[in-house]
Order: structure tokens, then sequence, then C-alpha cells
């Protein structure tokens, strides 16, 4: 029995993604067993960073969007290896291996995921050759730019007199601290139940902090970390779907309650701004 799970917030985009799967699930007529997963320890152990997500026979094929019923038949009708991709000819039928099959006239070949040769009308695990090409580039990329930060730390350390030394470690040089930024953290897809959680985390710093944020003492931005100038805020902060953040000088609190509060807005706004007091008290010059 084929067993599907969605894993979200319980949301309106969560639902549709669930009706979506039993729809295909019953053009198939294919008997399942449908889960959801709105647990946040539960949905990061999939390692998911925005959901909604399907997972398929435990195997994640989508994150950060809703799946129309004819794509999640898909994954369905279609075995999913164990590297993620899928049979590529219709022919071919998974052997005990999960990431093999065969064709009635050849023997088991194994998929390209696991490093085997391809032949015609055999199985192959779609992507996976192009994610160990995306793989080599990303550490290559991360191996050229550590040795231009350190070329260029060596060289702006020779080019520094003796005398801006001395003047740098002066007591009299004062460092300013960061002003407190308050992160809403989103992606692409937008539902109703997003978009509120930013209109009530603005609220509450507009109505409590006016005057900290005409200052500049304090910031609030509204951030899609699925743009790429904005991925490292997801290890940074551990983010694992929408969430709000308040950093500032080194440190920062999540506030992962929101979910909880947001058919409450008194108690979501008093939950905002007392945190946001705390990290002030911590964090904000003096």
């Amino acid at each position: 029995m084929t067993k599907i799970q969605i894993l979200g917030s319980g949301c309106d985009k969560c639902k549709k993604l669930a009706a979506n799967a039993k729809l295909a699930a019953e053009q198939l007529n294919l008997p399942c067993e449908m889960e959801k997963v709105e647990n946040i320890n539960q949905i990061t152990a999939f390692g998911v960073m925005m959901t909604p997500a399907l997972v398929v026979n435990g195997k994640v094929v989508s994150s950060g969007k809703v799946l129309t019923p004819g794509e999640i038949a898909g994954f369905l009708a279609t075995p999913v290896c164990d590297c993620g991709g899928q049979c590529t000819s219709s022919e071919t039928k998974m052997t005990e291996s999960p990431c093999c099959c065969k064709t009635p006239a050849e023997s088991t070949v194994p998929c390209c995921g696991t490093g085997g040769s391809e032949k015609k009308s055999a199985c192959c695990c779609n992507g996976s050759g192009k994610k160990k090409f995306m793989t080599i580039l990303l550490l290559l990329f991360i191996m050229a730019s550590i040795g231009f930060m350190v070329i260029k730390r060596i060289k702006g350390r020779s080019s520094v007199t003796p005398a801006v030394r001395t003047e740098q470690t002066t007591p009299a040089v004062s460092q300013k601290k960061d002003p407190l930024t308050v992160y809403y953290f989103h992606g692409n897809q937008r539902s109703m139940t997003c978009n509120k959680m930013e209109q009530l985390t603005r609220q509450a710093v507009e109505e409590k902090y006016a005057e900290e944020l005409a200052s500049g003492k304090i910031v609030f931005r509204s951030v899609n970390v699925e743009e790429p100038v904005n991925e490292h805020f997801i290890k940074n902060f551990g983010l694992t779907g929408q969430s709000v953040v308040v950093s500032g000088n080194g440190r920062f609190e999540k506030f992962d309650s929101v979910w909880d509060l947001i058919r409450e807005p008194e108690k979501f706004l008093s939950y905002i701004q007392g945190g946001i007091k705390k990290m002030m008290e911590k964090s904000l010059p003096k």
C-alpha cells in the first residue's frame, strides 16, 4: 500500500494539497494511507524547509507548492527510487532493489543515481546526474570563495602600516551597535495565513515601538528566503518555514509560537512585543 504524507501547519494550501493527493489516488484506484504531519520537529526531520510538502513512501517529492492532482498522480503511478528520481520507461518494473529496474528482455540495470551504466529502456533516476554535477560546482565555488577571501585578507594586512594598526587599537575608537531587526520570513507561495502573520508582526512593531522605528533603533524586514540572495537566512536561523525572528548584535530569538496564536491577534501582538522588549534590554545601545 502506498503511504502519502502531507507536511505542513494545517494552512489552506496544506489542505488543498491533501485534497489533491486524495483525488489523484482515487483517479488511479490506488490503495493508499494518508497522513497529515503538522509537528515542526517531524517536518524538520524530513529536511523540508518550505511547506506544504508531499512525501510518497518516505520520499519527499515536492515542497513549497501545491501540486495538481495530475502532477501527484505522476509520482503515485511511477516508482520512486531511493535517489529521488523515477523510472523513465513505462515498460520497466521495480526489482527487489529500490533503486534498480529491469525490462522484460534485459537483466537488472542499476540506475544512474548509483553509478551504474544506463541502457535503452532501462531505469534511470531522473536528475541524479544533474544533482551530482551541481554539487561539484557548488564545492568548487565554495573553495574558490575561501581562497579569494584568504588572499584578500593577506593583502589587506600587508598594506596596513604600523601607524594605522596603532590608531585602530586605541581605546578612543568606539564600535557602533547594530539596530534590532524584526524579520518576517516567507517563501514564494503566500497564503492568507502567511499574509496575516506578516501583518500582525508589522502591527506589533509599529504600535509599540514607533519611536524606535523612526530613530532607526529597530528595523522591520519582510524577507523571501527562496530568493538566492536571502537563502543564507535559512541556515543562520535554522528556518523550516514561515517564521518571526528578532536579531541584534550577535543575538537572535525565534518566535515559533506565532503559528499557535494566529487566530488570537491580541495574544499574538503581546507575544511579539514582549519578545522585542527582552531583546532590546540585551541588544540595543543604552
